[in-house]
């Protein structure tokens, strides 16, 4: 896959999205004698305990997605209006159509490991899977059971062993320290966030929780199996946006948009999904294939660095050698060439996760869930 400049991309409504960045970011929700930016409502949803506080400031957030959607609805239009928006999109890279058919595969192999870590994670907050939300999920995501073992001092010691630069993050805990992974803010490249997949990865990794964080043995497993579910919800959940989008560009009806999202990412993901949100999460058209693309290739390049210089990869100088040249790459199909495979490849993604997962090691899912609070049965 190629970037597209914006002067010579197709679908670039420079004027439109410079007026959606201006409702998005004086958009305010009023909660408690506060009024709180529409952007920062998700993180903040992430660090309420009680629900019923959750669910009501979600509620505000969706009042914000319905009153925005006329401005997404005309960026939406803006992108239709030069023709068949899939057939021009396979016509500069990879056919969304094909892409999403190949990916059957990995939602169906990763199904019931899924379904299992989420009933799982979500019994520990005391919800039933299929009574939770969007919200309640963004709340398991930020694991803050585990917010003690990445204190920024810790989290700068591991990054910087990692060859990262630790940076300043409005994340806390875990998601912090896969930032600081991850990088600074990075070009608008595909192959270039793929890297910074490879090393948000190691927060997941056994290897580097334990000699590099120093996170206690008891605890290495239970946080990897954690990370393992927060990368498998994210790749279903592009995996629904690029399912989602197929239909969008196929129909003019918003009431069918609407329910093809809050069904498709909603049973992708196992929580309600609610309509509103629909054109929110569509940035551009098919930024889910890039999304996808970075995803894929970043597993590749895990794989390549493990089985060439080892499960501590990241001290190895060629190991290093090889992240520059796959970086250095025009697009993800030549990064992909250069790893020496022959396309894009879901496979790794989905064994590094189901190696992590405690469900795959113990049986359907696993009887027990090990938390701070102790072990309890789901």
């Amino acid at each position: 896959m190629t970037v597209t400049s914006p002067a010579s991309d197709p679908f670039a409504t420079p004027d439109l999205d410079r007026a959606i960045a201006e409702a998005e970011s004086t958009a305010v929700v009023g909660w408690r004698a506060e009024r709180i930016p529409f952007r920062e409502i998700p993180e903040r949803i992430a660090r309420i305990d009680p629900r019923e506080d959750r669910d009501r400031l979600y509620g505000g957030w969706v009042e914000v997605l319905e009153a925005l959607n006329p401005r997404y609805e005309e960026r939406l239009a803006a992108w239709t209006a030069g023709g068949d928006v899939i057939s021009r999109v396979a016509e500069r890279g990879p056919d969304p159509r094909q892409l999403a058919v190949d990916l059957e595969r990995l939602v169906m192999h990763g199904e019931t490991p899924y379904y299992a870590a989420l009933r799982r994670y979500l019994a520990v907050i005391g919800i039933e899977q299929g009574d939770a939300t969007e919200a309640d999920l963004w709340h398991v995501v930020r694991g803050g059971a585990w917010s003690q073992w990445f204190g920024p001092r810790e989290v700068g010691r591991a990054v910087t062993a990692a060859g990262r630069s630790p940076l300043a993050s409005d994340l806390d805990g875990w998601r912090a320290a896969e930032a600081q992974l991850a990088g600074a803010a990075l070009e608008d490249s595909p192959v270039a966030r793929a890297v910074a997949e490879a090393y948000a990865t190691l927060v997941g990794s056994p290897e580097w929780l334990s000699d590099e964080l120093r996170m206690v043995p008891d605890e290495v497993i239970p946080f990897a199996d954690f990370a393992a579910f927060v990368r498998l919800w994210r790749v279903r959940r592009a995996i629904g946006l690029l399912q989602v989008e197929l239909r969008i560009y196929a129909s003019d009806d918003p009431a069918v948009h609407r329910a093809y999202y809050s069904g498709i990412v909603g049973h992708l993901t196992g929580v309600a999904v609610n309509e509103e949100g629909y054109l929110h999460a569509v940035g551009r058209p098919f930024e889910s294939v890039e999304r996808i693309g970075s995803i894929l290739l970043g597993a590749m390049l895990v794989e390549s660095l493990e089985q060439r210089h080892g499960l501590h990869w990241w001290r190895s100088p060629d190991a290093g050698a090889l992240v520059e040249r796959v970086g250095s790459a025009a697009g993800i199909d030549d990064a992909v060439a250069e790893l020496g495979y022959d396309a894009w490849d879901w496979r790794p993604v989905l064994r590094q996760i189901r190696t992590r997962l405690i469900g795959e090691m113990s049986g359907y899912g696993g009887p027990n869930i090990t938390t701070r609070a102790g072990t309890r049965k789901v």
